[in-house]
Order: C-alpha cells, then sequence, then structure tokens
C-alpha cells in the first residue's frame, strides 16, 4: 500500500515528508522510487529503524565486514556491563549474552552503524533459537517461562552468542535490495507538533498518524527502548498521542505544520486506522476532515475511502486491533 500511494500521488525527484515514521516504511519505499526524503518520529526506536532502512549496505558481505573489529574485542571487553541493569531486564537475558549485547549496541553507536543496530534490536526477544533473549513473547516482551519451563526446555535458558545470530539476521535482511543513495535524506527525532520544516518546502506529506489504543508503541517496544538508552519507556508514551481528549488539539498542531510546509497544490496523504476504546466506537476520519474543514482553512479534501483488513493480516486478530482503515488525500490550495 505504501508504494502504491507514493506512485499515485508523487513524482521521481519529489520531497516526500512522512512526520509520523514508525518504523521507516514510508521512507523506505520513497528512496526505492526515487524520491527525496523527511522523516521524523518522537519514538528512538522508530527513529533507529528508520535510520537503519535507509542506510542499509549494499551487500550482507559489506555490512558483515563492518562486525570484525567488533568480533576481535567482544569476548576480551564484554564481560562487565559498565551501565546499571535492572532487574526485568536480566531476567530476559543469560548474562553473558546480555553483557554481549550490550557492548554490540555501544560500539554501533560510536560507529554510527544504525543498521546493525536495527539488526541487532530485531532479534532482540522471541521464543525462537535465532534470537538473543529466553523464551518470550515477540511483540510485547514479556517471558514464556511458563510455556517452556527451566527444567523441561533447559537449552532455551543457556548463553546464546549474538554474533552468529546477528550475522544471519543481517543476511536475511539484505535479500531485499536496499534502497539507492539517489536524492536527499533527513531523518528527526522530532514531535509532529513542532515547527521544524521551511514554509512551502515540501512536496507532499504521506503519513499515519498513531492508532493510539490499537497499538502501544513505547510498552511494545519497553525492552528495545531500554538497549537505546530510555530507562523508563512512560517517558516516550507520554509524548505520543493517546488520549481521545488530547487528539484533536495534537492533531490540530500537526496538520498546521504540514499545511505550512507543502508546496502550492502539494498533497497531504493520511492512512487512519478505526479507534474503539471503553465499548465506544469514535470516527476519527470524521474527526479529522472536521478540524481540517474549521481550523486548517488551506486544506481542502479531494479523496476519501476505507477498507476493512481481513482478520489474518491483523496483529491481534478477534480483538479491539485495527479492523479497517480509510486513506485520506488533501490538497493545499
Amino acid at each position: 500500500m505504501a508504494r502504491e500511494l507514493i506512485q499515485t500521488y508523487s513524482d521521481e525527484g519529489d520531497l516526500v515528508w512522512d512526520p509520523f515514521c514508525g518504523s521507516g516504511t514510508i521512507p523506505l519505499e520513497s528512496k526505492l522510487l526515487n524520491r527525496n526524503v523527511i522523516a521524523a518520529d518522537i519514538n528512538p526506536y522508530a527513529y533507529v529503524l528508520t535510520m537503519a532502512k535507509l542506510n542499509a549496505p549494499n551487500t550482507p558481505g559489506a555490512a558483515l565486514s563492518n562486525l570484525d573489529f567488533v568480533v576481535q574485542k567482544i569476548k576480551a571487553k564484554s564481560k562487565k556491563i559498565n551501565r546499571e541493569v535492572p532487574e526485568w531486564v536480566r531476567n530476559f537475558f543469560h548474562e553473558q549474552t546480555l553483557n554481549e549485547t550490550l557492548f554490540l549496541i555501544s560500539e554501533f553507536f560510536k560507529k554510527r552503524q544504525y543498521f546493525n543496530i536495527g539488526c541487532l534490536l530485531g532479534i532482540l526477544h522471541h521464543q525462537r533459537p535465532g534470537f538473543l533473549s529466553y523464551p518470550a513473547s515477540h511483540l510485547v516482551p514479556y517471558l514464556r517461562d511458563h510455556k517452556y519451563p527451566r527444567d523441561l526446555y533447559p537449552e532455551a535458558y543457556k548463553y546464546r552468542d549474538p554474533i552468529p545470530r546477528l550475522k544471519a539476521k543481517i543476511d536475511r535482511v539484505l535479500k531485499s535490495p536496499p534502497p539507492k543513495n539517489n536524492g536527499s535524506q533527513c531523518i528527526f527525532k522530532k514531535s509532529a507538533t513542532v515547527k521544524y520544516l521551511p514554509d512551502k518546502s515540501v512536496d507532499i506529506v504521506i503519513t499515519s498518524p498513531p492508532y493510539m489504543t490499537a497499538l502501544d508503541y513505547a510498552r511494545d517496544n519497553r525492552l528495545r527502548l531500554w538497549f537505546l538508552g530510555v530507562e523508563n519507556y512512560r517517558i516516550v508514551k507520554h509524548k505520543e498521542i493517546r488520549k481521545i481528549s488530547s487528539f484533536n488539539e495534537k492533531m490540530k498542531l500537526s496538520l498546521i505544520r504540514i499545511a505550512e510546509a507543502l508546496k502550492q497544490n502539494g498533497l497531504c496523504v493520511l492512512v487512519i486506522g478505526d479507534l474503539s476504546k471503553n465499548n465506544k466506537t469514535y470516527n476519527i476520519p470524521e474527526m479529522i476532515q472536521i478540524l481540517v474543514r474549521e481550523k486548517i482553512k488551506n486544506l481542502s479534501i479531494i479523496e476519501k475511502w476505507t477498507d476493512c483488513l481481513p482478520n489474518q493480516r491483523r496483529t491481534r486478530k478477534n480483538g479491539r486491533a485495527t479492523k479497517k482503515e480509510t486513506i485520506m488525500v488533501f490538497k493545499r490550495e
């Protein structure tokens, strides 16, 4: 869908801005389609993922060669953790695995190797052997020691060497071609409510504002956020658009910034999920349409359609997660 939206509403060489970039899907597809990119998100994990995708090496060999200096140092220098580790984090890992993973993260940050950081965070926790943690949920980090007790699955609680697992992850990721280094790219750790772009500088905005109750971006990534230096995930959660009571005000500010940054006749494409909370359904697309009509005078809607998501595509099946999405296209008059 991201690729289709980019191809339909923009041209090669256009500057595409995604102010809620999340895992970097729109920025990645924009680069693959020879667009210039500006991306931003307030979540540090989203920032790292987007940096990783837009700065991937061309081949697995190029990526793996960057590990050589780490492999030589890791066994000797990672036996002691320089950072205080809370018990809830220690519970997920064998001590040696934890030490070496922290060492890797530190070394990659020193070298600004965001691709390696993204790959390492991608194998941080799960129950499969290729991952680094004890048996744990993949989506929301919690231990699955009741399903996999230590006495019945002792191999699942042994030391797991990060290096071969990271190399395997890199090899899997780079089976798809990375974006070419054509065009410009800028990635920010910024809120969409803050002005950081010049007026009339962007050809098109393609983005998906947070789905509020359907996904809890900070809580669901609290383990990864800790490895990125966020001691308490609630610091990030507090900044997210999570309450319906503050949705209108924060979306109004975000849409004002979007309208300011768009060029004359520039487009804003929003992908909006539905919202149900406390047995009440909120029509978020309608709320945004009213907000634009009443508060953002230089934006007007030109297209709108809704599509239901098949149950098998949804993260939390048969639950309260997003059941349908609406695509809204606005034009700056």
